[in-house]
């Protein structure tokens, strides 16, 4: 991995802060809604307080706590007079919480729904029944098939099932000996998909203030006894009371509204006695936000799944299990501590709203006061619920401006390591390029290897880079001078050498010592020629560097080379290839026809007698490309750039021809005064060896 993306990837550590932002918002927030929570709590007790102080207002009929758990009926008030045509539709727009009525087996038989509109009471009961069974008049009884029963404070009446039509409410007249029928009563019977279905209005005055419903279900139209029963008859036979709001209890508890906050007060069993304040804001202030923004911020912000937020809640109060009393809690006789133990606990739950707001809710217990109860009893329950929405901005508030800054922030640290890994990896990227081209194709110190002005330690490995082929390049002028010195240095023992042996072979010496003596001196002729080669490949280069150039037609330089080259070379055809027409090039003639001598020798030198050398020269975007092709043995490997190096031979004569090496390297200086390139390189047939001369025009 490059070194960019390892300090990019390293830098990525910034993105903590944005984290670190969010845990502390987290415990803020945490923090936040604790003590909304405390708040909101110490109104629900001042409310409960209030009450407890005033139980008339919450509790005026005592003859309730009385009363059979379960045995009471809920009126909801409702905002206008349903339609009695035994249908519901009016009752289901008003999504009223149904009572379940279920029979002797624990399977809800029926579900009722009660409501008030003025002096008159309604009633909406559905019961589920596959088999209903219908009154026959042939009996005589009141009932004979399915009937529904009514009990209030003082009458039994008795109201015969039918698939359609009005309802006959009958009831006993004991002074009389008589049934009646009730027209204060007003109803319709349907039929339903699951059974039947009864809508009623009755007077309130007729009730008492007291309601019981029973269902019988029979099999048969007989008048027998019902194979399946519900009632919401409690077990002494007394009808439970009609619950329904206070009026007194309301405008007390309007006193302690406030905005966002609702309020209400439910009686031991969860009926809801009064309510103010709402939670919820309208469609107007919905559109007015980015909720999208708020619901991100709670989810990153949230630290667990809250339930959401019940449907009863809306229209009434809290969930069953913040409202109804448990059975645990319930007051026992002969354990009055332990009951206003259990009565007083407070409860406390944060929900989930609509557009994922949340909402906190409140339940603290209200019970009485008073000196001459003993054992102090439940009388109901204040609910507070408020919504979230205040501390939510604050806290979105600050989210937004600490994550701002927190993403600002990491995002300079981001832009500047990354510049900087950048920075880095570009000072790096120079250091690999300089050093890769350092040396040229032929082994030649460029010397121009820059130097960092940083002192860091790529500063310092810059300048030991530099440092080291500071010292090379001194090596190698070395060695280049080392064939001019070692030429001027060995001539005068040379010569004495030379001399030496002239007087010796002008003696007289026996046969052994003659042939020794012949030896030597072809032994000094070979290195007083090598020495001159030495003094003259020295020479070249210094006259290369002083050559003038002149403008020449390239084709005709070539033409004449290939006749000169086959009239000294009968042993070899030489074949030349050119474009037709003139090739201008700029350049000294001279040298490039020494550069060609020296490729031409090179090819004889390898070339089997009588096979073709072949010279080609093609035009190049910007130039000519020369070519020089021979059959032969192939270029030893590794060994395509040390040819033209001096004192670099791959000959394999023993060195008794004499060559050292230094044609094809004089060749490659030639060729770089013209500022071309010289490159050898196996044929791709394999059956020879081929040198290319890039010139430019």
């Amino acid at each position: 991995m490059k070194l960019r993306r390892q300090l990019l990837l390293v830098s990525l550590v910034a993105l903590a802060l944005p984290w670190a932002g969010c845990q502390y918002l987290r415990q803020v927030d945490e923090a936040l809604a604790q003590g909304q929570m405390q708040a909101l709590e110490a109104t629900a007790s001042a409310v409960a307080a209030r009450l407890a102080s005033a139980p008339h207002l919450i509790a005026p009929d005592p003859e309730r706590h009385a009363r059979p758990p379960g045995a009471q009926l809920y009126l909801n008030p409702l905002p206008q007079a349903p339609i009695l045509d035994g249908y519901g539709d009016d009752w289901r727009q008003l999504e009223l919480p149904a009572r379940a009525l279920p029979d002797g087996r624990g399977e809800a038989l029926a579900q009722v729904t009660l409501g008030r509109r003025d002096s008159q009471v309604y009633l909406l009961l559905t019961v589920a029944d596959d088999t209903p069974t219908y009154q026959d008049p042939r009996t005589g009884l009141l009932a004979s098939g399915d009937a529904v029963e009514l009990y209030t404070a003082d009458r039994h009446y008795t109201l015969p099932v039918a698939s359609q039509g009005p309802v006959q409410a009958m009831w006993r007249d004991l002074r009389r000996g008589t049934d009646e029928r009730e027209l204060r009563m007003r109803g319709r019977w349907t039929s339903s998909a699951r059974g039947y279905q009864l809508e009623l209005a009755l007077p309130y005055g007729l009730t008492g203030g007291e309601l019981a419903i029973a269902i019988a279900d029979r099999a048969q139209s007989d008048g027998g006894p019902p194979r399946r029963s519900a009632s919401s008859l409690p077990a002494d036979g007394l009808p439970g009371k009609l619950v329904q709001p206070l009026a007194q209890l309301q405008a007390e508890l309007d006193h302690f509204a406030r905005p966002q906050l609702r309020l209400a007060v439910v009686d031991s069993e969860g009926f809801l006695l009064a309510s103010s304040g709402q939670v919820q804001r309208n469609h107007a202030d919905d559109q007015a936000q980015s909720w999208l923004r708020s619901w991100i911020y709670r989810r990153l912000l949230a630290r667990e799944t809250l339930p959401p937020l019940p449907d009863n809640i809306s229209s009434a109060a809290l969930p069953e299990s913040m409202t109804a009393p448990t059975a645990d809690s319930a007051p026992a006789a002969g354990s009055a501590p332990a009951a206003v133990s259990m009565h007083r606990a407070e409860l406390q739950q944060w929900f989930r709203g609509p557009l994922e707001r949340r909402i906190g809710a409140v339940s603290v217990p209200v019970i009485t006061r008073a000196d001459d109860i003993v054992e102090r009893p439940l009388l109901g329950r204040v609910v507070a619920l408020q919504s979230g929405e205040a501390l939510q901005s604050l806290t979105e508030s600050a989210a937004h401006r600490l994550w701002l800054i927190s993403c600002a922030a990491a995002g300079t640290a981001l832009l500047l390591l990354l510049g900087y890994a950048s920075w880095l990896s570009w000072r790096i990227r120079r250091l690999h390029r300089a050093a890769r081209n350092a040396v040229d194709a032929s082994g030649k110190l460029r010397g121009d290897f820059p130097r960092s002005r940083m002192g860091d330690e790529l500063g310092a490995l810059n300048g030991a880079f530099a440092s080291l082929l500071a010292e090379l390049d001194q090596y190698h002028q070395y060695l280049r001078t080392l064939a001019s010195k070692l030429s001027h240095e060995l001539r005068t023992p040379l010569a004495v050498v030379r001399s030496s042996l002239d007087n010796l072979s002008a003696g007289e010496l026996d046969g052994d010592s003659r042939r020794y003596a012949e030896r030597a001196m072809d032994g000094s002729a070979r290195l007083s020629g090598i020495l001159n080669s030495l003094s003259a490949a020295s020479n070249l280069e210094a006259s290369i560097r002083q050559a003038e150039t002149e403008a020449f037609d390239l084709a005709d330089l070539l033409a004449v080379l290939v006749q000169s080259y086959g009239d000294a070379q009968p042993q070899h055809r030489f074949i030349l290839e050119k474009p037709d027409g003139t090739l201008p090039c700029r350049g000294a003639p001279e040298l490039l026809a020494q550069l060609l001598d020296k490729l031409v020798d090179n090819a004889c030198s390898f070339a089997p007698q009588g096979s073709a050398i072949r010279l080609s020269a093609s035009r190049e975007k910007g130039g000519y490309r020369l070519a020089v092709d021979n059959d032969g043995p192939l270029l030893p490997q590794g060994y395509a750039n040390k040819l033209f190096d001096s004192l670099v031979s791959v000959r394999d004569d023993g060195g008794r021809a004499g060559h050292l090496g230094l044609g094809l390297h004089i060749a490659r200086l030639i060729a770089d005064f013209h500022g071309g390139s010289l490159s050898a390189a196996n044929r791709e047939d394999d059956g020879g060896v081929v040198f290319t001369l890039e010139l430019p025009r």
